[in-house]
Parts: structure tokens; C-alpha cells; sequence
């Protein structure tokens, strides 16, 4: 199912995503997106939402591949995580 629809800006910057959309990407209030530009187009993602852990399982698979310390990148994402 493809939702759209047209939202207008409000004087705080604000949009109102369509209920549609919503209700299609499980968007609840308080749920955080991701807003990127890419050429002239303003995208708004679902950001992938992870336990400390899984981020830790992650991270530590990812440092490996790119052999960096995953010590430091494992206290780097609890530092994150945290804030």
C-alpha cells in the first residue's frame, strides 16, 4: 500500500505526517525519525531502534570488519546510549 499526501508547514517548521503514513510505519507520538536531504529532496526515515545490546552486538561486529578496537566503540555507544 502506497500512503502519501500533502502536508503544509506550520510557523514553528512544523508537518503533520498524514494519519495514513502514520499508521503504515508504526509512527506513535514521541517516536523519533530521521530527516536527510539527499539532492533537492527532504526524506523522513524510521530510525532502526536498538537495545543496548543488540547496538553493542553491532558495533563490535562491524569494528571487526573494519578492525578498529571494539573496546573503544563499545564505550563509545554505551556513552551515547546514555545521553
Amino acid at each position: 500500500m502506497k500512503a502519501e499526501g500533502v502536508v503544509k508547514v506550520s510557523t514553528k517548521g512544523q508537518i503533520v505526517i498524514p494519519k495514513d503514513v502514520r499508521t503504515q510505519f508504526g509512527i506513535v507520538p514521541g517516536k523519533k525519525l530521521l530527516v536527510a536531504v539527499e539532492g533537492n529532496e527532504i526524506l523522513i526515515k524510521k530510525m532502526e531502534e536498538l537495545s543496548l545490546g543488540e547496538l553493542s552486538k553491532k558495533l563490535t561486529k562491524e569494528a571487526r570488519k573494519e578492525r578498529m578496537d571494539v573496546d573503544a566503540l563499545v564505550d563509545e555507544a554505551i556513552r551515547w546510549a546514555r545521553k
